[in-house]
């Protein structure tokens, strides 16, 4: 209890020294209107503020995702990390010695990452075995300091070598084989052997992974091999680099994203210290979110063959739609930003990203190049492109491009106005207010989609349906397990009080369960109501019911005695009873 009672008055102490509204600022920009702080919600896409925060009751909420709660829970949910991490953040952000207290559960599986990548950067620094993998690297430019500033090392030939020296520390083979460091069979063996290593840092420079990389000519092996998921490691939540570059991201107000580590290395090379990759892996929501709360200006370059330029029209639609500034920085065709600096120096890859054209720019150039505009189809088809482009755009703007586009095609500026008025015209004559769309189906499983919408967006309406409801009824297999998480998530104490943040919780499903509810369950703008809830209630009893029924019928034609037949039947009439007190219309005689 004592223990109890210390804890809170730390967490009180700590949200009392914390300047929410400061806090917060360094996130998204605030305004203060009356008592309260507004601006731009930290946690969803939106044009018009609509996230306030009370620097009194040191506590915010948006008011259209209903993302809410206090410094903590804040810090949580932008920088994705335990409530034990973000008490301690903000406790050395407010200058209180919370010693060894809220020492991080993972802590244990950070020091030996921490040991095994001090291990790999010794094999390649001080032993014959790492002798080759240098010489790999310095052909290509990276020197003893560029080594030693991103930790790169060298996983050795032989079989053991890592657990040999980590089993010297008395570290359990098993929290080895947790980390995907060694495979334990009939002999523990590494999972890393004769490969370049870059150590994978979370955003507080713990190392949480590693990535290996192939350093011979003819190996015939995975040019990179990946730490598998653990613990500590999720792929689709770490940016090579982050831990360094978030002050040079502030301070430059802008972040340059490339796709590998080799590129991040010739990004410092040109003096780029506000450089991350993404691995080679998707760009994630949480990727996303990491940068916004760092800056709102993105740099894409990535390399000049076709796989290079169709991440750059994807990524480039991705951080658009999440309020980014988007720039390009297009390197030539057939190289990648680190050939492009030991070609033409690392002046020149500097020069190039200085000079990022705007993401607009781009598409319109990417959209002219993959068409013949002399052809008569081929130039509508790229007017008709470029008109849909500058729909949403200032007047300056559209002007800007509607006459390039006029060069072009060799057409006067009049004209293409005049078509392009006439198709905005026509497109407002046609033009019906979309309504959410839902796909036709029974009403049992519309009910049951219905539900994972509405939880998602109160916790009131979790809380009607488990008072409403003692146990689960999903018939729908994925409904269900998507129903189990939701409710897992509040009945965590720790978010008991708090709102899940429906794109963050969406991300973290696994695959198929994040393809149905963004298939099935989410609709942009949906009229939440509670009449609506109210008849996804009366459905679900209904159903139940009707499953009840068919139950009691089995059990009928399974019953041994005249008597036990009748108590079923009084039961089966109950239940009709209730259907028709619902307005089901029920035939009596066919239940029976």
């Amino acid at each position: 209890m004592l223990m109890e009672e210390k804890r809170d008055q730390l967490i009180e102490t700590i949200l009392d020294k914390t300047d929410l509204v400061e806090l917060v600022s360094e996130v998204t920009k605030l305004e203060k209107k009356g008592k309260n702080h507004f601006g731009l919600c930290p946690f969803h896409h939106e044009k018009t503020p609509s996230f306030s925060v009370n620097e009194d009751k040191r506590f915010y909420h948006c008011f259209s995702c209903k993302a809410s709660g206090n410094a903590i829970t804040f810090v949580k949910e932008t920088q994705q990390v335990s409530g034990g991490e973000a008490v301690r953040i903000l406790a050395e952000r407010a200058g209180i010695d919370i010693g060894e207290r809220r020492q991080s559960p993972n802590q244990k599986y950070h020091d030996i990452n921490r040991d095994a990548s001090t291990f790999y950067h010794v094999a390649l620094t001080h032993t014959k075995g790492g002798a080759e993998a240098l010489s790999y690297l310095t052909n290509r430019d990276i020197d003893k300091t560029l080594i030693e500033r991103f930790d790169i090392g060298y996983a050795p030939k032989g079989p053991d070598a890592l657990y040999k020296a980590l089993d010297k520390k008395d570290v359990l083979t098993s929290d080895m084989v947790d980390l995907g460091l060694v495979r334990d069979g009939e002999r523990v063996r590494d999972v890393f052997r004769e490969r370049v290593m870059f150590p994978l840092h979370d955003e507080l420079g713990n190392v949480v992974g590693f990535s290996g990389r192939t350093h011979k000519p003819n190996d015939k092996t995975a040019k990179y091999m990946n730490s598998p998921q653990t613990p500590v490691f999720e792929k689709n939540k770490v940016l090579y680099n982050l831990h360094r570059a978030k002050k040079a991201i502030k301070d430059a107000d802008r972040v340059v994203v490339f796709e590998g580590f080799m590129d991040v290395l010739a990004a410092a090379k040109a003096d780029i210290t506000e450089a991350v990759g993404i691995m080679g892996t998707a760009l994630t929501e949480h990727h996303i979110a990491r940068l916004k709360a760092l800056t709102k200006r993105v740099i894409l370059c990535f390399d000049g063959d076709t796989a290079g330029r169709d991440a750059t029209r994807k990524y480039l639609h991705d951080f658009e739609r999440a309020g980014f500034t988007v720039y390009v920085a297009l390197v030539p065709e057939g190289l990648d930003p680190d050939d492009y600096v030991r070609k033409r120096g690392a002046k020149q890859l500097k020069s190039l990203i200085d000079n990022a054209i705007d993401g607009r720019e781009h598409i319109y150039n990417d959209y002219k190049a993959s068409l013949d505009v002399s052809k008569i189809t081929d130039a509508e088809r790229f007017k008709k492109l470029v008109f849909d482009m500058v729909a949403p755009l200032s007047n300056v703007q559209k002007n800007h491009y509607l006459s390039m586009l006029a060069r072009d095609l060799k057409v006067s500026l009049d004209v293409l106005e005049q078509d392009f008025n006439e198709r905005k015209r026509a497109h407002l004559t046609t033009y019906k207010r979309p309504q959410p769309k839902i796909e036709i189906t029974d009403k049992f499983r519309k009910a049951e989609r219905g539900f994972i919408r509405y939880f998602l967006y109160d916790p009131h309406f979790v809380r009607r349906f488990k008072s409403a409801f003692k146990t689960l009824m999903f018939s729908d297999k994925d409904a269900r397990e998507v129903q189990l998480e939701i409710m897992q998530y509040y009945d965590q104490e720790a978010h008991a009080q708090t709102r899940l943040v429906p794109r963050l919780f969406i991300e973290n499903l696994k695959p198929t369960l994040k393809s149905y509810v963004e298939k099935h369950v989410m609709v942009k703008d949906y009229p939440y109501d509670e009449n609506e809830f109210d008849d996804y209630l009366k459905t679900v009893r209904e159903l139940n019911r009707r499953n009840e029924k068919a139950r009691l019928k089995n059990k009928k034609s399974h019953a041994k005695t005249r008597e036990e037949r009748i108590e079923i039947q009084r039961q089966i009439d109950r239940l009709i009873k209730e259907d028709a007190k619902h307005g089901q219309r029920k035939n009596p005689a066919r239940a029976r």
